[in-house]
């Protein structure tokens, strides 16, 4: 039978076999795979959204540690010193679950020699648990610029009917600063 056609019925024949034959190919197999590239691209654009906001978190931590530093090494005028230095051990002192107060009556010292120096000595009295009070003095003792403990005293005072005090210890804290 094909051999009884003549060429232009075999070139009309061929050209709708082979559009019969792209859209088969085209149904079963383009158009899966096209639909798969669409599914790809949305699927990484989501990716990118959440990338971008897990992408922030590393910056801002950055900037975070940047800022922190800088402040480390920030001066304040010695008139400020109190209140950096009520700013930190408080700070502390929040950060270890104690209470604290202060005694804003500075002592200076006696001895001529500190005058010069200008040594000043505060006291802060803390309340609380024996372990938190040990890590307050702790990282008192590791941090910089706040002074030197001059002195310590630990007591558990009893209320006034003899029972034991509710929050536990008290700490008398002294400690001893250059003004510069």
């Amino acid at each position: 039978m094909w051999n009884k056609l003549d060429q232009q019925k075999k070139k009309w024949i061929m050209w709708a076999a082979m559009l019969v034959l792209v859209y088969v190919a085209y149904r079963f197999s383009v158009q899966h795979t096209i639909a798969a590239f669409q599914l790809n691209a949305k699927l990484k654009k989501e990716q990118e959204n959440v990338r971008a906001e897990d992408a922030a978190f590393p910056q801002l931590h950055k900037k975070s540690n940047f800022y922190l530093e800088a402040l480390k090494a920030y001066k304040v005028k010695t008139e400020d010193r109190e209140n950096r230095l009520w700013q930190a051990i408080s700070g502390m002192a929040i950060g270890q679950q104690v209470k604290i107060s202060f005694t804003p009556n500075l002592q200076t010292m006696s001895d001529t020699a500190g005058l010069q120096k200008e040594i000043v000595k505060q006291q802060f009295t803390f309340k609380g648990n024996y372990f938190n009070l040990v890590k307050l003095l702790d990282t008192m003792s590791k941090s910089s610029h706040i002074g030197q403990i001059a002195a310590l005293k630990l007591s558990n005072k009893k209320e006034l009917n003899g029972q034991a005090n509710k929050d536990g210890l008290n700490l008398q804290l002294e400690l001893r600063n250059i003004n510069k």
